[in-house]
């Protein structure tokens, strides 16, 4: 008897594996890529978007699950509060295989205060193809920025003056990761 109910406890595990049961499985409409087209996959973020508690000399480090295009680091921003906020001055570098950008802030963070980490939503690997966001981004605590989110500007500059990189073919203009400090 334990066997048959064991062989019927994996028939739904077998199910979704056979059929795809991942609801992101294949292109993406929210990552805005056809079939094929997505690259490199964005791996990490520290820090990830809902920590509190974060050292105020914490490097923000991104990983990549390939290669990153040359030029990239200029479309990370950090913001001292939400979208709208000041621009923190930041000096970015990725390692020497591409695969992970650190960015340290010009000057230690505020105490207790709330920092939203902007990427570019068009960010390319190494070969050219757009970054996929999809799998990581948002269970990191990643937005996409659009709607509501965005409003009236990107540091006092207007959305649609952000183009390239920082704009995804989903509509979005990349995604934000809110943390607070210590």
């Amino acid at each position: 008897m334990f066997l048959r109910f064991s062989s019927f406890a994996f028939l739904p595990l077998v199910a979704l594996t056979a059929c795809g049961g991942n609801s992101m499985a294949g292109p993406s409409a929210m990552n805005g890529a056809g079939s094929g087209s997505v690259g490199a996959s964005f791996m990490s973020v520290a820090p990830q978007g809902g920590m509190t508690a974060v050292s105020l000399s914490t490097p923000l480090t991104f990983r990549f699950g390939g290669p990153m295009a040359t030029g990239m680091e200029q479309y990370f921003d950090l913001h001292m509060g939400g979208l709208n906020g000041q621009v923190m001055p930041m000096t970015c570098g990725f390692s020497s295989d591409r695969t992970v950008l650190t960015c340290n802030p010009a000057s230690a963070l505020a105490s207790h205060t709330t920092y939203t980490i902007h990427m570019g939503g068009g960010l390319m690997d190494g070969s050219g193809r757009p970054v996929g966001f999809d799998t990581n981004g948002p269970m990191m605590g990643g937005q996409w920025i659009q709607g509501g989110m965005m409003g009236s500007g990107h540091a006092g500059s207007p959305w649609s003056m952000m183009g390239g990189p920082w704009h995804n073919t989903n509509g979005a203009y990349g995604m934000a990761f809110t943390f607070t400090t210590a």
